[in-house]
């Protein structure tokens, strides 16, 4: 049984993740109107709440996220691609809406 809200669509966007007073790096691979899965190296602690940056072409994009779980490599087989954190959105703004309503259309 399916238990998203909203079918992810896959992408491949840069992000800034601003974590405390530090920001790390990632790549939004797939999104929706209410999550979206980051890859990236760094692990967050569950449920904790902080904002990412997606780095569209034209302008970027700030969400407040909220981590709901973490992917780690465990062993070889674990491509890094594959490691990150999926999110949910607390509050998406309007551009990001339409920015997801716009790649939903082209996909």
């Amino acid at each position: 049984m399916e238990k998203r809200a909203f079918q992810r669509l896959p992408v491949n966007l840069q992000s800034r993740l601003f974590y405390g007073n530090m920001v790390y790096t990632g790549i939004v691979t797939n999104l929706s109107e209410s999550g979206m899965f980051i890859s990236t190296k760094m692990t967050f602690p569950a449920d904790y709440v902080f904002i990412a940056v997606i780095l569209l072409d034209t302008h970027p994009i700030s969400v407040p996220i909220k981590i709901k779980r973490a992917v780690r490599a465990t062993d070889h087989s674990s491509r890094a691609e594959e490691c990150g954190i999926g999110v949910k959105l607390l509050d998406p703004s309007r551009e990001y809406l339409d920015f997801v309503s716009r790649t939903r259309a082209d996909a």
